[in-house]
C-alpha cells in the first residue's frame, strides 16, 4: 500500500535541510511525498547572509486548493519544519486539521524549528503560534532541546527532566 506525505518546509538552494533534506530519504524508504516550501532560501539563515523569499498564509492556501482541485490531498502523513510566519503557520493548522478529519488515522509529524543553543532562529512572535496552536495538533513533535526548553516553559539539564 502506498503511504502519501505531505511535507510543508524549506527550501534552500545550497545545502541540506528542510525539503531538500527529508524528501530523497523519505522516496528511498518508499513513501510518496508532496512537497510545499514555506521559504525559498539562498542558503539556511545560520550563515552571514542569505536571500530569498518566504511563502505567505495566501500562497499556502492557493497551492493547497490546487491540490484539492485535483483530489490529490489525501495523506497519511503530515511532516512541518521552518517557517518565518505566523499566518503561514495558522494555515497550516487548519491544513492540517482537515486532513485529519478527512483522514483520522492522519500523522502529523512537527519539527518546530525555533532556533538553538539559545538564539531564535526565526521571528519570536512564532513561539506562541507553535506552543498554542501548532503543537497541540501535532501527533509527535521533534523539538531540539533549546525549542523543547521554550515550548514547555521549563529548563531541561538532565535526561530526567527531558522525559518529564
Amino acid at each position: 500500500m502506498e503511504c502519501r506525505v505531505l511535507s510543508i518546509q524549506s527550501h534552500v538552494v545550497r545545502g541540506y535541510v528542510g525539503n531538500k533534506s527529508a524528501s530523497f530519504p523519505l522516496q528511498v524508504l518508499g513513501f510518496e511525498v508532496d512537497s510545499i516550501n514555506s521559504v525559498q532560501f539562498s542558503n539556511h539563515t545560520g550563515y552571514s547572509h542569505w536571500k530569498g523569499q518566504v511563502l505567505t498564509a495566501d500562497e499556502l492556501h492557493v497551492l493547497y486548493e490546487g491540490i484539492k482541485l485535483n483530489n490529490v490531498h489525501h495523506y497519511d502523513y503530515v511532516l512541518t519544519g521552518y517557517s518565518r510566519d505566523t499566518s503561514f503557520l495558522e494555515m497550516v493548522v487548519d491544513i492540517i486539521q482537515e486532513l485529519k478529519r478527512a483522514n483520522p488515522s492522519l500523522v502529523y509529524v512537527c519539527d518546530p524549528v525555533l532556533g538553538d543553543h539559545g538564539s531564535m532562529y526565526v521571528p519570536e512572535n512564532l513561539h506562541p503560534v507553535y506552543k498554542n496552536k501548532v503543537v497541540p495538533v501535532a501527533d509527535i513533535i521533534t523539538p531540539n532541546q533549546f525549542e523543547a526548553e521554550l515550548l514547555t516553559g521549563k529548563n531541561i539539564s538532565t535526561e530526567k527532566e527531558a522525559v518529564e
